[in-house]
């Protein structure tokens, strides 16, 4: 309700989202194209907007900004579903519906990544229906010369007696509920203690980690290159996907992934790359997923492997996603002229 609790929250996010943008708004005055990244600086760059001026928003969410912002920081062991009942979340969602309706282009990374919307309002399919896809790349950085130690100190030397002969699995990433670690710890849960697996988890603080004899908890790990080369596999088990850094990451260094088929995870799958596809969260699923991985011959694994490098170099490198926008703008000038 307005003034309610959700909606405070929503409007001092809206005031300082606005404030960090403004500086960069104030200078767009001779720009032909002004780029947001949020609603929140969309409606801002629409009303400020002069003449001709575009407004195009790179759309970076899995969900409404509303449903994401209650979700994460209310009560994040809810389904959520749960929320979409709630008044003020409905008069948020209906005020970021208006907000895609009035940019000039919404822009996504792939068709897949406007999925987690159309299930959560149908009145997103029609403005998804309408966006452009510009799809990401990413290179990791290049490890400093110090990185192994720091390495070590974070815990995430992955060497030793403990893993020796186990594949290693890795989740990387917070533990919003929309990544789905809940469900990825279910699913440890029902695996035997023998299985050939074990899941390091990069990201969530480790004191959140729940101890398990098949999970290493490592805490913030800074040098993602020597962690990657570190382990054998990567999961993503995200409810919602947009088209995951960490997974592009993981193409770069040439990892099987081993995926919820979900939003983007499933334009992975579509590019190339070396998947194997989880169909559903239940913890059984996630668990046959883990334990598949864990018994493939270590040749399978290497060609998984293989096809996740291939795809990397064929797409999803930075040169390729500069080209990708550059094509893009060169075509909305074409419409204009």
């Amino acid at each position: 309700m307005p003034g309610g609790l959700v909606d405070r929250m929503l409007r001092d996010i809206a005031t300082d989202t606005c404030a960090e943008s403004q500086a960069s708004l104030a200078s767009s005055s001779g720009a032909d194209v002004i780029f947001t990244h949020d609603p929140f600086s969309a409606e801002a760059a629409l009303r400020q907007r002069a003449g001709s001026q575009q407004v195009w928003m790179m759309c970076h969410g899995v969900t409404p900004i509303v449903l994401y912002a209650v979700w994460s920081w209310g009560v994040p062991e809810a389904d959520w579903r749960s929320f979409l009942d709630y008044s003020d979340v409905r008069t948020w969602i209906d005020w970021e519906l208006e907000v895609w309706s009035r940019v000039d282009r919404l822009v996504f990374p792939c068709p897949e990544a406007t999925e987690s919307f159309r299930a959560i309002d149908s009145r997103f399919n029609a403005l998804a229906d309408r966006a452009q896809f510009v799809l990401s790349g990413a290179a990791a950085p290049v490890p400093s010369a110090s990185s192994g130690a720091d390495l070590s100190r974070s815990g995430a030397d992955l060497s030793g007696p403990r893993l020796e002969g186990k594949r290693v699995a890795l989740y990387l990433g917070s533990a919003e509920p929309y990544r789905g670690f809940d469900a990825l710890l279910a699913a440890a849960g029902i695996l035997s203690p023998n299985t050939n697996i074990v899941i390091v988890v990069a990201g969530p603080p480790s004191s959140k980690v729940p101890k398990h004899p098949l999970i290493r908890a490592l805490g913030r790990v800074d040098d993602v290159a020597q962690l990657f080369a570190s382990v054998d596999v990567l999961i993503n088990v995200n409810r919602f996907s947009l088209f995951d850094l960490s997974t592009i990451e993981a193409t770069e260094a040439g990892k099987p992934l081993l995926l919820h088929a979900v939003g983007g995870n499933r334009a992975f799958l579509r590019l190339g790359a070396g998947c194997v596809m989880l169909d559903d969260l239940e913890p059984a699923t996630i668990a046959a997923g883990l334990t598949h991985v864990a018994s493939l011959e270590q040749s399978t694994l290497q060609a998984l492997g293989r096809q996740s490098r291939e795809c990397w170099d064929r797409q999803l490198t930075p040169r390729h996603m500069w080209e990708r926008h550059l094509a893009l703008y060169d075509a909305a000038a074409r419409v204009r002229t």
